[in-house]
């Protein structure tokens, strides 16, 4: 009896704990509802998660052909149809959700190109970092099961976006850093405590999309631009130039003039 009574309570935990929701059956649904068959399309392998100014000079310079209404509106590359673009959603649980919806629809590398805010003296506006993982202030990390500090990216996907765009002779600063749920609320208390661990920058979503792809076993990384910066000296705003924009130009021509050279690891 006690034997019994032990197994239904560890069986009866297990039930408790299962996930209850499939983010595939939801985006089947939304598929068939636009007229395609999720067996049937084919969905670029890798996909770019842009911000909001990024994704808008992408369809500016017509780079990409509307595909499905998967994640959001997804676009595949004129030159490459393996790889496609989208905008992505902000915050810890909205590129979080968007990455389940990607990946339940058949991407398997996801690349994050964004906005970030520098903390260290060393990183200035319109400066890019190419992040080796995240710092975790969010939620949405300890809820999938990840209870660690620290969400790390895809080492051989963050090698190879290095590669491109040292290849391209863009600028750029590679190390960790900080993402929070409370974008207007960082304090000196925490910004001397992430600079201690070598964060270079803070922003948004970096951990719902590492988060992500480690529980759903793909690849992810992150590219962002500087556009405001920290310091002792007080909250430095980019915005009011052409800096930014010019960065901005510069890696939507890099993306779109590399996917030639695209190769899906296995």
């Amino acid at each position: 009896q006690k034997l019994y009574n032990h197994l239904y309570k560890v069986r009866f935990r297990m039930t408790k704990e299962k996930v209850i929701t499939n983010p595939k059956t939801l985006v089947e649904i939304e598929l068939k509802n636009a007229g395609f068959n999720i067996d049937s399309i084919k969905v670029p392998k890798r996909v770019f998660l842009l911000a909001d100014d990024i994704y808008y000079k992408m369809l500016e310079k017509e780079y990409g052909i509307y595909k499905y209404p998967l994640g959001g509106k997804l676009y595949v590359f004129k030159n490459n149809h393996q790889i496609g673009f989208i905008k992505s959603q902000m915050c810890s649980p909205g590129i979080a959700t968007q990455a389940e919806d990607l990946i339940a629809g058949g991407v398997r590398e996801l690349i994050h190109i964004g906005f970030a805010g520098g903390i260290t003296s060393d990183v200035k506006i319109g400066n890019v970092i190419i992040t080796d993982g995240a710092y975790n202030d969010t939620a949405v990390a300890g809820l999938y099961g990840y209870n660690s500090d620290f969400l790390d990216t895809t080492k051989s996907l963050t090698n190879e976006i290095e590669q491109l765009f040292i290849e391209n002779h863009m600028q750029i600063h590679r190390g960790k850093h900080w993402t929070t749920d409370a974008g207007y609320h960082e304090t000196w208390e925490q910004i001397i405590n992430y600079r201690s661990k070598q964060a270079l920058c803070v922003e948004m979503e970096g951990v719902g999309l590492f988060t992500i792809a480690k529980y759903r076993n793909c690849s992810a990384t992150a590219v962002y631009i500087i556009t405001d910066v920290i310091t002792e000296n007080g909250w430095s705003l980019g915005w009011n130039g052409k800096k930014i924009d010019k960065v901005v130009s510069k890696i939507v021509d890099i993306i779109y003039n590399s996917t030639n050279q695209f190769i899906l690891r296995k």
